[in-house]
């Protein structure tokens, strides 16, 4: 039996190194999988990844090394799969016992076994395989694989280490992007939620902590919160027990406890604690907290409390009859019920409101609700304007038709005393037996027994009247004040809601509408700082009561050089004026070192040390912020103001969306000067060139005539040229006819801009005519078909140039017909729009794809002047011409060959169908040139 070859240990010494260099798990595999395999001499191998405990033996996942049969494939799969379910090495040749001793328990293969060879990858003695390697053996072969030398082994160990490494990097990619997406969780709950070290340090806190604590995310970031210093004393036992329950446990279970907020207010909570990380590692452990707000809470219970005393107190003042105290509980209970109907009900009918919903529409739903929980009676809602009660909602009859139109009218304003009294006390007022001559209504008002005025206020102030009607005599029963009270407290605070909806919506719409009018003063304006204006207009108008700002620095000096807003000091804006100086002013050296904002929700006035605090005493926050452009960060813009009101999350976006919307206008306007710039060069560049060749097709005819002079005085007086000399002679007359009509062709396209005429409506079928009169001479020598399809509509341009155009292009379909065929030519016209699209098609040679632009550029042949006459100017007078009307030109190949040049022309502003001649139906038709408009041309 032949004995085994050891594999080379320098190969292993030299792969190990390189397992490092790896980043993705199918090249260590690959790697790997090679060297093993050109060590062992083994034809063919394959690896599969373990994911999960899962074995990946699918064709994108596995690994291939050689060139493995299917069958070997499928073996292979099967070899590896069971090699990971009885978690031990999986092969036919290799004895078990053998494997203890090495960290992937391999071992060598027995002498004059055959088959596959399986060897899992385990980065620790026993533990799963990150991957399982499995090599082939050619089948019949007498001679064994090499057993496991030192070297293999150890390229194995580091190659599993490897592979652990890589997988372990994907995991924790994986958590983190876990971690990242629980934290954004996180930070949206509507639940306070804070996490932190066992000794009471805050790592994570969401909006809602800091707003319940009223904390800024700024004081946070600066370690200012932490739960054991906001804890009161006497709690701080309570605490650590929960915390020790949840260390233990895993949750503390729900408590009670008190926190100071920012102000030192005590803030009941509700509280439970949950671990988050395992036992083993102190410093990796959590604590995770959620907090709910008590104080609404309390204050009931507060209430309910102070119910009681005074319950009590009457009962032992007076001596209360039990049964008078249940019927006072009865009311009480009556008085609770009914406020509960009232918020069920408007709960109700505000779930169902929108963004648009009219706050009339609010107050209507309201009033339905009254009448559902009040049958008896009507509901009415006043608003004062212009010395009057208006009438703005209504629900229910008033019972008396003159009445009504009263009300609709509108009734005084001073005079009407059940308006005038709850609008001036903003209390509710009842009466049980209307006073109808208080308001001077006796004769309108007779069916009325009982009213409630009760003021609807929004932000703290009287918006309107809402007004509830008894037409049958019942005195005003505690549990209806409750109802009707109730409604209209909530009433307001939903009227306050849709405003403050409404207010951010008009918000955002104004700032839209405001960039949008940013974005379009760019068109019109390109000064930089009169942009800046624009914004900071922009931001003092949808910011009342505020100022703003903007600086750039002048050597080391801010120098002030816009500013918007009132400013309540005239010596604040005057020592603004003069100048900050840098390195010494916080608030504008930061955002222009850092490239970010910088917020003050109370202003610090040792941010600018160098004004007057005298002058900045009304100063209440500020912000500002870097103004940026292509370049970097151009200057520093501020937004101050002058009452209490700190940035909002809605303030801040705001302002950094003005912001980012005027550092595109800057780097636009800044685009757009370099662009007109380069614009002006190149329009005065071509100007120039313009004129150079103007002038050198109109100096050099001068000198040609004279050479061709010359030369004809010198061939002349030869008495009996030889035949060289007349060759000579004829190439010098020719070249001076080519010379001649090259600089007549440059002349005239140069001056086909000089020479325009004013625009005018032209009869397209009439210019065809002239066109074809024009190559006559051409048509009936070569015994071309002209035909159009009629009607042509009419154009907007010059007449001549139009005409010149349509010579050109049929010039070119004449010129290059195909060898043997008489020319065949169909013109055609389509108006689009303000457009008419007209059509030159042929029958010609036609022209390849990648020549149709440069068939256009001035003197440039396709062909030899042997072949096809002319200078190649033709087709590039026509694209001048169409451009100099506001056109483009370009060329087709259809498929029946040839050539299709199309162009566009204005239309005329008056354009009829058809022609003078014709005015019959305006129906498009083809037909021959013998149509009443153009005579029939077939020569």
């Amino acid at each position: 039996m032949p004995a085994a070859v050891s594999p080379s240990e320098d190969i292993f010494v030299a792969s190990c190194a390189r397992l490092a260099d790896f980043q993705q798990v199918a090249e260590v595999l690959e790697f790997v999988l090679g060297t093993v395999g050109e060590a062992l001499a083994a034809p063919a191998g394959a690896a599969f990844p373990v994911s999960g405990g899962q074995l990946l033996t699918s064709a994108a996942a596995a690994v291939l090394w050689g060139q493995p049969a299917p069958a070997f494939l499928e073996k292979a799969a099967t070899l590896a799969t069971n090699s990971l379910a009885t978690n031990s090495l999986a092969t036919n040749s290799l004895a078990a016992d053998s494997l203890a001793a090495n960290n992937l328990t391999q071992a060598a293969p027995l002498a004059g076994e055959s088959g596959p060879l399986t060897l899992p990858l385990r980065p620790q003695p026993q533990s799963a395989p990150g991957a399982v390697l499995v090599l082939d053996r050619p089948a019949g072969s007498a001679a064994a694989l090499p057993g496991l030398t030192p070297g293999l082994e150890t390229f194995l160990s580091l190659s599993a280490l490897a592979l652990d490494r890589l997988q372990q990097q994907a995991a924790l990619k994986q958590l983190q992007r876990q971690q990242k997406r629980e934290r954004q969780l996180l930070m949206a709950s509507p639940v306070a939620i804070a996490a932190g070290r066992l000794d009471g340090r805050l790592t994570l806190v969401n909006d809602a902590y800091l707003n319940l604590l009223r904390y800024s995310r700024t004081e946070f970031d600066s370690g200012l919160i932490n739960w054991a210093n906001l804890t009161p004393p006497e709690y701080r036992g309570t605490d650590d027990e929960a915390f020790q329950r949840a260390y233990s446990a895993g949750e503390s279970g729900w408590y009670e406890k008190e926190m100071l907020n920012r102000q030192g207010e005590r803030i009941p909570l509700r509280v439970n604690l949950f671990r988050q990380g395992e036992h083993g590692n102190d410093d990796d452990i959590l604590v995770v907290g959620y907090l709910h707000d008590l104080r609404e809470q309390r204050a009931l219970e507060a209430a309910q409390a102070s119910m009681t005393a005074e319950m009590n107190a009457l009962l032992q003042q007076q001596g209360l009859s039990l049964a008078q105290l249940a019927a006072q509980l009865q009311t009480q209970n009556g008085e609770l019920e009914a406020r509960t109907r009232v918020l069920e009900g408007m709960a109700q009918l505000t779930r169902g409101l929108e963004l648009h919903t009219d706050a009339y529409d609010l107050i209507h739903r309201a009033q339905m609700l009254a009448q559902e929980l009040l049958p008896q009676g009507f509901a009415v809602y006043y608003e004062p304007e212009g010395g009057l009660w208006r009438l703005r909602s209504q629900l229910g009859s008033v019972g008396n038709a003159e009445l009504q139109r009263t009300l609709e009218a509108g009734v005084p304003f001073e005079e009407t005393h059940n308006l005038i009294t709850p609008w001036r006390s903003g209390q509710p007022y009842f009466q049980d037996a209307y006073d109808r001559a208080a308001d001077g209504l006796e004769d309108l008002t007779q069916q009325l027994q009982s009213t409630a005025t009760i003021p609807v206020c929004t932000h703290g102030r009287p918006r309107g009247i809402f007004a509830f009607g008894l037409n049958v005599s019942q005195p005003w029963t505690p549990s209806q004040k409750v109802i009707l009270e109730s409604l209209v407290a909530q009433l307001g605070l939903a009227l306050e809601r849709l405003e403050e909806t409404r207010l951010l919506i008009e918000r955002s719409q104004a700032l839209e509408n405001s960039n949008a009018e940013l974005s379009r003063d760019l068109t019109l304006e390109h000064d930089p700082l009169l942009l800046i204006g624009r914004a900071q207009d922009l931001l003092v108008t949808l910011m009342p009561g505020s100022v703003s700002t903007y600086y750039e620095l002048s050597g080391d000096i801010w120098q002030l050089r816009s500013y918007r807003g009132e400013f309540p000091d005239a010596a604040l804006l005057a020592s603004l004026q003069r100048g900050l100086p840098a390195g010494r002013t916080i608030i504008t050296d930061q955002p222009y070192r850092t490239g970010q904002p910088f917020y003050q929700d109370v202003y610090d006035p040792a941010t600018n040390a160098t004004v007057d605090l005298r002058q900045t005493r009304l100063l209440r926050s500020a912000g500002s912020f870097p103004v940026h452009t292509g370049a970097g960060v151009r200057g520093v813009l501020i937004v101050g103001h002058f009452r209490e009101k700190p940035w909002t999350a809605a303030d801040r976006t705001l302002l950094e969306t003005v912001l980012f919307s005027l550092q595109l206008a800057l780097e636009r306007a800044e685009q757009t000067q370099e662009l007109q710039q380069h614009t002006q060069e190149l329009e005065r560049s071509n100007a120039e060139l313009e004129r150079f060749a103007f002038i050198a097709s109109h100096d050099l005819q001068e000198p040609l005539r004279t050479v061709a002079i010359q030369s004809e005085r010198l061939l002349d007086s030869l008495e009996s040229p030889s035949d060289a000399q007349a060759r000579f002679g004829s190439y010098i007359r020719e070249n001076l006819r080519r010379m001649q009509s090259l600089l007549q062709d440059l002349r005239a396209f140069m001056e086909l801009g000089r020479r325009q005429q004013e625009p005018r409506s032209v009869d397209l079928s009439r210019k065809v005519e002239y066109a074809l009169s024009d190559l006559q001479d051409e048509v009936t020598r070569t015994g071309a078909s002209v035909r159009v399809i009629t009607p042509l509509p009419n154009v907007e341009g010059d007449p001549t140039q139009i005409r010149e155009l349509l010579t050109h292009l049929l010039d070119n379909a004449l010129k290059f017909a195909a060898d043997g065929q008489a020319p065949e030519i169909m013109i055609s016209a389509e108006r689009q729009g303000d457009w008419v699209e007209v059509a030159v098609q042929d029958r010609g040679i036609g022209i390849a794809p990648e020549h149709f632009e440069q068939i256009f550029t001035v003197f440039q042949r396709l062909h030899g002047r042997d072949r096809y006459a002319g200078n190649g100017i033709g087709l590039s007078m026509a694209r001048r011409i169409t451009e100099l009307h506001g056109g483009r030109i370009w060329v087709e190949t259809p498929p029946e060959g040839g050539a299709v040049f199309r162009f566009t022309l204005p239309a005329a502003r008056a354009s009829y169908l058809g022609c003078r001649a014709h005015t019959g139906k305006a129906k498009s038709e083809a037909r021959a040139v013998n149509s009443p408009c153009l005579p029939d041309i077939r020569l």
